[in-house]
């Protein structure tokens, strides 16, 4: 019991330990990653401390929801889920962005997107389809967030629900299951993208964000698998002059339209190494933390039967 209480502490540490591994010291893309982080830096709002969508110049697909939204992508600024990654995304390399980034998510007081967390480490309900939400807005900008709260549970061979719930399944302790989803995930990788339901059955484009999910949640389950290079610099030749990653590309693989915070952000996560092994010691901790309760059972079962067998022994010779 004292060896399972040393392991468990230890796996608390190892978040603090992490911190000392360089954000990408064994990362080729060096280069690459600074233009990323400067991408995010240069969008970000200091009076909201919020960094907006895109420098997209079309109009926002939002006026297909919302009747009377009238803003631009660049006044358009996510909670969920751009901000909650840049976040993250920003912690190794802009700490101070960062902070403020979270501060403003707390500031706002929305309830979590129930899907967009598992990310971070957290864990969340059966994913259910997204609801898009109004959270503030003014002449200059408009708040956004997306929670995965309708009353419809998502469901459909779309790469990036297939890591969610990789992830969903890893944090439960149920590796196997993680395994098999990560491994249909992968299965989708053509060489060009991810042959999802969002290419083959809606609009023939690849989303980049969903390939830099799935690199994202290799690492976290701790996956090699042939491809993990081959998409690595697929995803980085997304990136456009201004360092920003497009969020889409076209059937031939090549990058399509602008690049956005959401993609960026994402491709950013795969190098924050504090927050892959946070990630994992979580996962981790709950195994420990479910074989130390099993093995307590077992033993205080052990020593139960044991003097009642005794008791029941010394009767017998008393009798």
């Amino acid at each position: 019991m004292r060896g399972i209480g040393c392991t468990i502490a230890f796996l608390l540490l190892l978040p603090n330990m992490s911190s000392v591994t360089p954000a990408y010291a064994n990362s080729t893309f060096q280069p690459q990653i600074s233009k990323a982080v400067d991408y995010l830096a240069k969008r970000f709002n200091p009076t909201i401390d919020l960094i907006y969508e895109s420098d997209d110049p079309g109009k926002h697909w939002l006026t297909a929801e919302f009747k009377n939204f009238k803003w631009l992508y660049s006044q358009t600024y996510w909670l969920y889920s751009d901000n909650l990654f840049a976040a993250y995304a920003l912690e190794p390399f802009r700490p101070d962005l960062s902070v403020r980034i979270r501060s403003a998510l707390r500031r706002y007081r929305i309830p979590p997107s129930d899907l967009f967390e598992v990310v971070m480490g957290d864990q969340i309900p059966m994913i259910r389809n997204a609801v898009d939400y109004m959270v503030e807005s003014s002449s200059e900008h408009v708040v956004m967030a997306r929670r995965h709260d309708s009353l419809v549970v998502s469901y459909g061979l779309y790469a990036d629900l297939i890591c969610y719930r990789a992830l969903q399944f890893f944090l439960q302790g149920r590796t196997r299951e993680a395994y098999r989803s990560f491994h249909q995930a992968i299965s989708l990788w053509s060489g060009k993208g991810l042959d999802d339901w969002s290419f083959t059955m809606v609009d023939g484009f690849y989303s980049n964000q969903k390939l830099a999910l799935l690199l994202y949640t290799s690492r976290i389950l701790m996956m090699s698998f042939a491809a993990f290079n081959d998409m690595e610099n697929h995803l980085w030749s997304m990136q456009r002059s201004d360092g920003g990653l497009a969020a889409l590309s076209n059937g031939e693989g090549m990058p399509m339209g602008s690049p956005n915070t959401e993609t960026t952000a994402l491709a950013l996560l795969i190098y924050n190494e504090s927050l892959i092994r946070s990630v994992r010691s979580k996962a981790l901790l709950r195994d420990g933390l479910l074989s130390s309760f099993g093995i307590s059972l077992l033993l205080f079962v052990t020593i139960v039967s044991f003097f009642v067998c005794r008791r029941t022994r010394s009767r017998r010779l008393h009798a």
